[in-house]
């Protein structure tokens, strides 16, 4: 083998390690979720589970089911957006926060026009 070979094989190697680990530092599961914004407070269903080798996410609430545009685990670090409809728009809503021990949580940006917060505890 050359030098070459061997060393895409390694660099190939601790890639898939690197997103496999990512995807199980993933908080797998069901998830009740309360946003906070300047229009008040509200609560709903988050599930993120495995899609072959993607995680994907999804919310649940009152007005039926929705996917989420995309989740990113880095370490505790966790980033989700979704976009929904807001008075007759589209608003994009990118939440940002920390998996802890006890849940998640952090800061919702609402499509540039609003802040607040949000946190998730683990669905009993």
């Amino acid at each position: 083998m050359t030098m070459t070979f061997r060393f895409a094989v390694l660099v190939v190697a601790v890639f898939g390690i690197t997103a496999v680990a990512r995807a199980q530092d993933a908080p797998i599961g069901e998830w009740d979720v309360t946003t906070m914004s300047p229009v008040g407070t509200s609560t709903s269903m988050l599930v993120i589970k495995k899609d072959g080798e993607k995680i994907v996410a999804v919310g649940k609430g009152a007005n039926g089911e929705r996917p989420y545009d995309s989740i990113k685990v880095d370490g505790k670090d966790i980033t989700l957006v979704i976009t929904i409809q807001y008075e007759g728009s589209p608003m994009t809503i990118t939440y940002v926060g920390e998996i802890t021990k006890d849940g998640m949580g952090g800061a919702a940006d609402f499509g540039g026009l609003a802040t607040g917060t949000w946190s998730a505890v683990a669905h009993k």
